[in-house]
């Protein structure tokens, strides 16, 4: 289903220009549907806003706003030499916010978009923001350290950096397959169909995105959690095999003892998809507590 097949108003303000010091201007690409309290959805690698499609629609029939844009670099939005780092993307995120006057807002990320929001948070404040939502998130701090002893070895990233830059087709076909667990028998609740068109997608990121965004996932998230003063959500798959349950949302909970937190049994990081009922039905919940 596309954006215009929904029964719900579609505003026709496809892009925004970026205006701030943190990198070149770009276009921001995003799509703003129905009306009410405004939920500002950011996307995680390698695919864009078409990602929440899903949740979309439900947050539609629930009588909220909707507003998905695709990050700098990715999807429908234009790149820049610069920017691959979550001080530019909160400065994007907030150029967004301006440029529609949001407030009373909802930030939901998913991955990486979790990343924006914090940071956001921590850089802009939450003037215009009343809760957040992290879909299984890359925060607090992925890297393995003595701090962090259930974070990854930085090996870990730079065999990706390194087959990102080999082989970039490949190397997002295998990601994909990890986003989904295709591996797994059963696979956890998506068919080959939806596995090839996603990957479809996932091949359209530009190489330059496909592995400059790879160090930004070691960015240490710790200093940022203390700016999530708002109500907040923690949802995330037990087997997510590209951000582990127990180097991310584990440890990030017992930072955030306040926030509500959901773990989906049997979900992989691709759950807004595979599990969208669970994961709607948390979101929702969240929202009208």
């Amino acid at each position: 289903m596309s954006l215009g097949a929904w029964p719900d108003k579609l505003i026709a303000m496809p892009h925004i220009t970026t205006d701030h010091a943190d990198a070149d201007a770009v276009d921001l690409y995003y799509e703003d549907s129905g009306s009410g309290q405004p939920v500002v959805l950011v996307h995680g690698y390698p695919l864009d806003a078409r990602f929440w499609e899903k949740q979309i629609c439900a947050l539609l029939s629930a009588g909220y706003r909707t507003i998905a844009y695709d990050r700098r670099g990715f999807g429908r939005s234009t790149a820049s030499p610069d920017g691959a780092d979550f001080d530019t993307f909160a400065a994007d995120l907030d150029s967004l916010a301006t440029a529609l006057d949001l407030t009373d807002t909802v930030l939901v990320g998913h991955a990486m978009g979790a990343g924006e929001i914090a940071r956001y948070l921590r850089r802009y404040g939450t003037a215009r923001v009343t809760k957040v939502a992290l879909v299984a998130p890359l925060l607090p701090y992925l890297l393995h350290t003595d701090e962090t002893p259930h974070g990854l070895d930085l090996s870990h990233f730079d065999a990706q950096i390194t087959r990102a830059h080999q082989d970039p087709a490949a190397f997002l076909a295998a990601y994909i397959a990890d986003f989904f667990n295709v591996a797994e028998v059963p696979p956890a609740g998506v068919d080959a169909t939806t596995v090839a068109t996603w990957t479809r997608l996932a091949a359209t990121l530009p190489s330059r995105t496909c592995a400059s965004a790879i160090p930004t996932w070691i960015t240490d998230f710790r200093p940022d959690i203390a700016a999530i003063t708002v109500p907040a959500l923690i949802v995330h798959g037990a087997r997510d095999r590209i951000l582990p349950i127990t180097a991310t949302s584990r440890p990030l909970r017992d930072l955030l003892p306040h926030a509500t937190y959901t773990e989906i049994a049997g979900a992989p990081h691709g759950l807004l998809w595979t599990h969208s009922d669970e994961v709607n039905k948390a979101l929702l919940d969240f929202l009208a507590g």
